[in-house]
């Protein structure tokens, strides 16, 4: 049956009406996915003589094993942000002659062939072999010692999708467990109690006795029993949205109405942006963006006009950025039903722009605090703040109308590549690289003053023209919407 799933999943890859795009994005991470298996291989190459050098009294894998734990915990943390178990893919089995036990076993065993799952293998590997080559243990001590890792990983990878489903929609209940792992630090740090020595010292027992590498994959079959249970129990979603529907309903956002015919969409973009997971990130992203400025204004090497720029028009720009280019597919569940109400296509997009106008605004004016920089960090600001809403804006939305790939809202959030096609990777260019290319050579041949005058003016310009812009903008959605929703149709 797994074999059955994977070939509907490889069907419905190739048979896309956005094949092309999904391939070129696929491709594009293929390529950051060789970078970072060739810097991890580089780094399990130089691991041994690093240890070597620093620790010259200690055999490398035991300087190693007192650092496992570690490791093995940024991993987890990596993939409770990153990896997502793709339940929603499974949903349109659900219907078929397929029993839920199946499409969860297929799920879990996907997960297997995750990318995560190679990266500490790439490390250990060449470190294991040139452990071998110097002679600091036997082969069969070292393979039971990759065993034993191997199995942690697969623990993690497991264990993070039963963490995924407990923890990611209900924040509060970390809280008893980041209290434990605080006390933990503290223990290690004022050296009262080190629980990375401890679970180090179980790799320096396997060296020993090679046959406890058994244990992880015992612990391997308890975690893959118990996330099978969770996920096949909680396959719908349905549970959440009752939990959480009482909450939407106390939301006030009758002071939407001042804005006339925009009001109702602007409210249906407000409770989009608050109900479900991916929108969500996008606005904590934002608020999480204001700092953005304080890793290079710190530092005196980047205390240059050019950096301020850039950084002006990532904080001030960053939810146009995010949500802007998945315009108009934050609504492709519902686009369709869009065309049948006498909504126009102008009137949808003035609303989509008032949002990111309000999310530039307030940006702008949350970013003031690097006045203590410098005023001349405060007025970049500003001129960026502008420039996003006077041209930006229509930017996104003008590369809106070519978007064709369908985003499930109550997917999980960062590293989700559900709905980037080749649009969404263009888009980065006339958004930060355009303004740079204006920028630099006015202030070079002319000033500094010139540059910021210059940016300022267009922004100014574009907010006066919006009306003529949106006309054409929305001409363009009009004539492809057909197009579009041929793309929402598609679930892949």
């Amino acid at each position: 049956m797994f074999f059955k799933l994977l070939k509907l999943e490889f069907k419905s890859f190739f048979r896309s009406a956005t094949f092309g795009k999904s391939l070129a994005v696929k491709l594009f991470m293929g390529f950051i996915g060789l970078y970072f298996f060739f810097t991890f291989l580089s780094l399990g190459i130089s691991l041994y003589p690093l240890c070597k050098e620093a620790v010259p009294r200690e055999k490398p894998l035991l300087v190693v094993n007192s650092f496992l734990l570690v490791w093995l915990a940024a991993e987890l943390l990596l993939r409770f942000f990153f990896q997502n178990l793709p339940v929603l893919d499974a949903k349109p089995l659900l219907t078929q002659r397929v029993t839920r036990s199946q499409v969860v076993h297929a799920l879990m065993a996907k997960s297997l062939f995750s990318f995560y799952n190679i990266l500490t293998m790439t490390v250990a590997v060449p470190f294991v072999i040139f452990n071998r080559i110097s002679g600091d243990f036997d082969s069969v001590s070292l393979i039971g010692w990759l065993l034993t890792l191997f199995g942690m990983v697969l623990i993690l990878n497991f264990l993070n999708f039963w963490i995924q489903r407990k923890f990611s929609g209900y924040i509060k209940a970390l809280v008893p467990f980041l209290i434990i792992c605080l006390v933990l630090i503290g223990l290690e740090y004022y050296k009262l109690f080190s629980v990375t020595n401890l679970f180090g010292s179980f790799f320096n027992l396997v060296l020993i006795y090679p046959v406890l590498c058994l244990l992880p994959f015992a612990v391997l079959v308890l975690c893959y029993r118990l996330t099978f249970m969770d996920v096949k129990e909680h396959l719908y979603m349905d549970a959440y949205l009752r939990e959480t529907q009482k909450e939407y309903r106390t939301a006030d956002l009758s002071w939407t109405s001042r804005f006339g015919t925009l009001a109702p969409f602007l409210e249906l973009d407000l409770k989009l942006l608050w109900r479900n997971k991916r929108t969500r990130t996008v606005v904590y992203l934002s608020f999480g963006f204001l700092a953005y400025g304080l890793l290079f204004y710190t530092n005196p090497a980047f205390l240059i006009p050019g950096w301020s720029l850039f950084i002006g028009l990532f904080i001030t720009g960053i939810f146009v950025i995010n949500f802007g280019q998945f315009i108009p597919a934050w609504d492709s569940s519902y686009f369709a039903l869009l065309q049948t109400r006498p909504i126009t296509m102008r009137t949808y997009l003035k609303a989509k722009a008032l949002l990111m106008d309000g999310s530039v605004l307030i940006l702008t004016i949350l970013s003031t605090f690097y006045v203590y920089f410098g005023w001349d960090k405060l007025y970049v600001h500003i001129v960026c703040g502008v420039y996003n809403a006077g041209i930006n804006i229509p930017v996104v939305l003008f590369f809106g109308a070519y978007n064709r790939k369908y985003i499930d809202l109550s997917n999980s959030n960062v590293f989700n590549y559900q709905g980037i096609g080749l649009a969404q990777w263009l888009i980065s260019f006339p958004l930060i690289i355009l303004p740079c290319i204006i920028w630099f050579p006015i202030k070079v041949f002319i000033g500094l003053t010139a540059a910021n005058v210059t940016l300022l003016s267009l922004g100014i310009l574009g907010l006066l023209c919006r009306p003529l812009i949106l006309n054409f903008i929305a001409q363009l959605y009009t004539s492809r919407r057909f197009s579009m929703l041929e793309g929402f149709k598609q679930r892949s």
